[in-house]
């Protein structure tokens, strides 16, 4: 799949929140289908005093929660976590960590039900009050879904798409003949398929399964969701409820409830179903109610690395950007690109959101020169005239450096103040003269600031988001008087960091109102603002880039490479960090893949490995891909990978994002000094 422009992130306040399921945009080296399907049959979770998993036959009993509340589950599409109801709330758990996250309270409102993963496993969608909602995967405001009446029940979202069906009560809950509703996302229309209700649509998207009574009996039907061949799958005395695909949607696991010679049997049973046949396996040998059935989807973990740092920076590049005159899946076009000093961090800080807004690699140079590795990939990428930013004056990226650039055939412009803070401002303003969204973060270190500028870049060439830096607990004149020309009741002001929360709440601006809102995001370490700046900025996102927290370089390339697909993680070099591998677990039943950046030297074989299984449903369900230099590896060379753990040839790559911005909140009130 050809990926020609970024697909613009849709920053959002609670009240559009629920733009699920929109266009979406593949990362560096993904297939159209690389979050989805086929999967292989994994386990079957019933609800039983907790959330218990067994294997198709219904044997090999294990534990997945213990709260004796706990039920109705449902399956992420990658199969790494079950969501299910608990006392009125929702939880979800991991299986590499049996740990419940709680991600809706009843307290915040009425009871929730029916939860289920929707749009490749982004947003939860769930029942309360009748009427359906949905969150991020990973927790968040719950956004009312339709705008249309009706008393809506039992939502199933299709695995990989934008399709939804759900029981329909009528307008005031009154009928007694239900309705199977199918919501579609893309077209935001609502297509009654056929009477009867607890419907469940097939992994595919193709079909749905629903009860409907007839003669006194719930019983078992089936309809393609473009409304034609329905069908009658069960016909005896028996009642079903709870039906549930396999992954290939060629067969439904469904609880029943029907008489014997003996009295009563009530389990669980597979049925297999041909264009003739209907048949049935054995029932469960024991009991169990709300039966799901686990898909198991490989993620990706792709480490992406050169010889040393620098060549990581080309890796980086080369792994994103597609070669002029070349359509290679998965890379993109670039229409420019950023110098930076290799040796000058603090003016490397605001470039990735520079980069994201036009739309091309961040590139380090040394400051005397330009390299010919960064010749080259200038070259690589960018067709003649193609402008090409300067970070800096000319103390920091010296006049040869432009005047090479033009022998080049490219067009240079340099973005400079007097400082790292004026020079924040320069590219702030080159990104946009009316920005909606402004990140502060400190200029005296990397780590904020380079997550921040990821965050912004992610929307893209129709990015109205920038980065500006505070010089510790203060701002520059610089900064003071760009913000200062800004109303925050029409820009959003997100301090990233302490530093930067003291530095605006600390400053008084005579243009600004009395008071003002503002969206602090801190934590107590560097990874942890990072991890934090991803759940308040993506909503979901299917993938992240994870570089080492001793490495302002790697972080530069990582967020650089990976901005509009997801957010900049810091790890430690030979363990995964504890705020990040929180993030990830959390995070796993959207994060379809992660990329890795640098070599063993920088995230070691361990912290990748680690990161793998958190975001999988088990420590084999994923794959590494090893693309040195950036380039996809031929099938022999894969000796050249970090980690031995299956490393695949295939360029597959990450997984699609969001396109949902933020719900942003948490938000502070400040009064005017």
């Amino acid at each position: 799949m050809k990926i020609s422009a970024r697909h613009r992130l849709v920053a959002l306040t609670a009240a559009t929140a629920l733009a699920a399921g929109t266009a979406i945009a593949l990362a560096p080296g993904a297939s159209a289908d690389v979050a989805g399907w086929p999967a292989a049959d994994g386990r079957i979770a019933v609800s039983n005093d907790g959330i218990m998993s067994v294997d198709v036959d219904g044997n090999g009993e294990k534990r997945v929660s213990n709260g004796s509340d706990d039920q109705t589950p449902a399956w992420s599409p990658d199969g790494s976590r079950v969501v299910f109801e608990s006392a009125g709330g929702l939880g979800t758990v991991g299986l590499t960590s049996l740990s419940v996250t709680t991600v809706y309270s009843s307290a915040s409102g009425s009871s929730a039900s029916h939860p289920t993963y929707w749009t490749y496993g982004r947003k939860i969608v769930f029942s309360a009050a009748k009427k359906l909602y949905s969150i991020p995967a990973g927790g968040g405001t719950p956004v009312r879904l339709l705008a249309t009446g009706g008393c809506d029940l039992v939502p199933s979202g299709n695995a990989t798409g934008t399709l939804l069906a759900f029981q329909r009560n009528g307008t005031g809950c009154t009928t007694t003949t239900p309705s199977v509703v199918l919501y579609n996302a893309a077209t935001k229309t609502e297509t009654k398929l056929a009477a009867g209700g607890s419907p469940a649509i097939s992994p595919d998207g193709t079909k749905v399964a629903f009860i409907r009574t007839v003669d006194g009996h719930r019983q078992l039907f089936s309809i393609n969701t473009d409304g034609t061949g329905e069908r009658r799958l069960t016909v005896d005395a028996g009642d079903y409820d709870s039906p549930s695909w396999a992954p290939a949607s060629d067969r439904l696991v469904v609880h029943f409830d029907r008489p014997t010679s003996g009295g009563r049997q009530e389990s669980n049973v597979v049925m297999t179903i041909t264009a003739d046949t209907v048949t049935e396996g054995q029932p469960f040998p024991w009991g169990g109610r709300s039966p799901a059935w686990q898909p198991l989807r490989k993620n990706t973990v792709a480490r992406v690395w050169g010889a040393d740092v620098y060549g990581s920076n080309i890796a980086a590049s080369r792994w994103t950007w597609n070669t002029v005159g070349r359509s290679e899946p998965g890379l993109m076009n670039a229409s420019s690109a950023v110098l930076v000093s290799q040796d000058s961090q603090s003016y490397a800080l605001t470039a990735p959101a520079l980069a994201g807004k036009k739309h091309g690699p961040v590139l380090l140079t040394p400051g005397t020169s330009l390299s010919t590795s960064v010749q080259n990939e200038l070259k690589r990428t960018l067709k003649p005239g193609a402008s090409v930013y300067l970070v800096g004056g000319t103390s920091i990226l010296g006049s040869a450096v432009s005047t090479k650039v033009t022998a080049l055939g490219f067009v240079p412009k340099r973005l400079a103040g007097t400082s790292r803070y004026s020079t924040s401002v320069a590219v702030a303003k080159s990104i946009t003269s009316a920005p909606d969204y402004v990140f502060i973060a400190t200029g005296n270190d990397y780590h904020s600031a380079l997550a921040a500028a990821s965050a912004a870049g992610a929307d893209g060439t129709s990015g109205k988001a920038v980065v500006v830096l505070n010089d510790g607990n203060t701002l520059t004149s610089s900064v003071k008087s760009y913000l200062n020309g800004l109303d925050p009741r029409d820009t959003y002001m997100i301090p990233v960091g302490a530093s930067a929360k003291y530095a605006l709440t600390h400053t008084s601006f005579s243009h600004w109102p009395s008071t003002y809102t503002y969206y602090p995001v801190t934590a107590s370490t560097n990874a942890g603002t990072a991890a934090a700046l991803a759940r308040f900025w993506w909503g979901g996102p299917g993938s992240v880039s994870l570089a080492s927290t001793d490495s302002w370089r790697g972080g530069t390339s990582a967020a650089a490479a990976m901005n509009v697909f997801g957010p900049l993680l810091w790890t430690d070099v030979t363990t995964l960090t504890a705020d990040t591998k929180s993030y990830l677990l959390k995070g796993a039943a959207n994060i379809n893949g992660i990329g890795v950046f640098g070599g063993t030297g920088s995230v070691s074989a361990a912290a990748l490995n680690s990161a793998g299984t958190v975001i999988s449903a088990s420590s084999s369900q994923w794959t590494y891909a090893p693309y040195y230099n950036g380039v996809e590896p031929m099938a022999s060379s894969s000796s050249v990978a970090g980690p031995a753990v299956g490393a695949s040839a295939v360029r597959t790559g990450m997984a699609p994002r969001s396109v949902t911005g933020p719900d942003l909140g948490p938000l502070s009130t400040r009064h005017q000094q």
